[in-house]
């Protein structure tokens, strides 16, 4: 191998490790997000999602996958997911001009880490307001979840209705 070649490796492989020792990890990058998000009063209260639930200018979002989506969301929440939430939000926040109506955001998830990072992208396209918070946190609190299962292997298509559910500590 010529000298210029090993010197081409040599430096291809220096700026892939300059560029590797940037790369932040999914847990590290979710966990400060939720943190920042708490210090900025920017991680939602059950009481602020149920305001958002009934508010004319804000809305409650899901990222989570359809098969959590299935076993439980917030009644009135929507299911954006992580694929393209950008495009889906469009559907709930914008009017037929492609102005805003509904310009606050509760972003959903699990424990709020996926939801941090769908935030920062949700902020720059001109929210006026995202906050974060997890679903963990509205069951935990007693109150009512909605489901989409049914007895059915097709749990999409049966049109069942079972009403408000609650974890089972609640039930005492």
């Amino acid at each position: 191998m010529s000298s210029f070649f090993k010197s081409i490796l040599i430096l291809s492989l220096s700026y892939s490790v300059t560029l590797a020792s940037d790369f932040v990890d999914y847990k590290t990058l979710a966990t400060k997000l939720v943190k920042e998000s708490k210090k900025n009063g920017l991680y939602a209260t059950s009481e602020d999602v149920k305001k958002a639930l009934k508010s004319k200018d804000s809305v409650v979002v899901d990222v989570r996958t359809k098969e959590e989506w299935t076993a439980a969301h917030i009644q009135g929440s929507y299911r954006v997911g992580r694929e393209a939430p950008e495009k889906a939000l469009a559907n709930f926040v914008l009017d037929e001009n492609d102005k805003f109506v509904k310009d606050k955001l509760i972003v959903v998830c699990n424990s709020a880490k996926r939801a941090s990072i769908e935030a920062e992208t949700f902020k720059q396209m001109g929210f006026k307001e995202v906050k974060i918070y997890d679903i963990y946190s509205w069951i935990d609190e007693c109150n009512p979840f909605a489901t989409s299962y049914s007895a059915k292997k097709d749990k999409s298509g049966t049109g069942n209705k079972f009403g408000s559910f609650y974890a089972e500590h609640c039930k005492k």
